[in-house]
C-alpha cells in the first residue's frame, strides 16, 4: 500500500478551479452592465432615429435632472450602471441645471429607473395616453428578462431579451405638437 503523505488530495485541484471561477464571475458581475432602450415605431415597425430621437433617463431618485440618451441609427440608446463610482462619467447633479445630455452615460447602479421619450406611448394606456408619461422599471427585471411594452399602436411585435427595454411609441400628430 502507497503512502502519498506530501501530495494533496486529488480533488484539491478541482476546487481550486470552481473557486477560481466563481471569483472571476462574480468579479464580472460587479463591472459595468450595459442596459439598451430601444424606441420602436409601433405603427410600422421601425426604430425611432433622427435629431429628436432621445429617451430621458433617472437612475434611483439620487438625481432631479434626467440623462438625456440620443439613440443611434438603430433606435437604440445605451446606459451604463456601474459600482465602481470611478468609471461614472456624467457632472454631479446640480440645481441650476436641465437634462443632461450624454452619448453612453455611465452611471452608479441602483435598483430603479424611470425612463420617458419624446413620443406618444403605445403601451398598456392606448396610444391617446400622455406623451409625458414616465415608466418606471427594475433594474434586477431587466438584465435578467428584459421588458417589451405592448404595442396598442399597431401589430408589431418583439420579444424581450435580458438588458434590453424595448418601448413602442409613436411620434406625435400635428394637433398634439401644436398642444405642446
Amino acid at each position: 500500500m502507497a503512502v502519498y503523505r506530501n501530495q494533496p488530495f486529488p480533488c484539491f485541484g478541482i476546487l481550486k478551479f470552481l473557486m477560481s471561477l466563481f471569483l472571476i464571475l462574480y468579479g464580472a458581475s460587479l463591472s459595468a452592465q450595459t442596459l439598451e432602450i430601444t424606441l420602436v415605431d409601433g405603427q410600422n415597425g421601425h426604430p425611432m432615429v433622427g435629431a429628436s430621437s432621445y429617451v430621458n433617463v433617472w437612475v434611483g431618485s439620487e438625481r432631479k435632472e434626467a440623462i438625456a440618451i440620443p439613440t443611434d441609427g438603430h433606435g437604440v440608446a445605451r446606459l451604463q450602471l456601474t459600482l465602481n463610482p470611478g468609471e461614472i462619467n456624467i457632472p454631479n447633479s446640480s440645481k441650476d441645471r436641465g437634462s443632461i445630455v450624454v452619448d453612453h452615460p455611465v452611471v452608479n447602479y441602483n435598483e430603479s429607473l424611470r425612463i420617458n421619450t419624446p413620443y406618444v406611448s403605445c403601451g398598456s394606456g392606448g396610444s391617446n395616453y400622455s406623451w409625458l408619461r414616465s415608466e418606471n422599471f427594475s433594474t434586477k427585471e431587466i438584465f435578467q428578462h428584459g421588458y417589451v411594452s405592448p404595442n396598442t399602436c399597431g401589430k408589431a411585435t418583439v420579444s424581450p431579451q435580458p438588458g434590453q427595454v424595448i418601448l413602442f411609441v409613436r411620434p406625435l400628430t400635428w394637433w398634439e405638437k401644436l398642444k405642446e
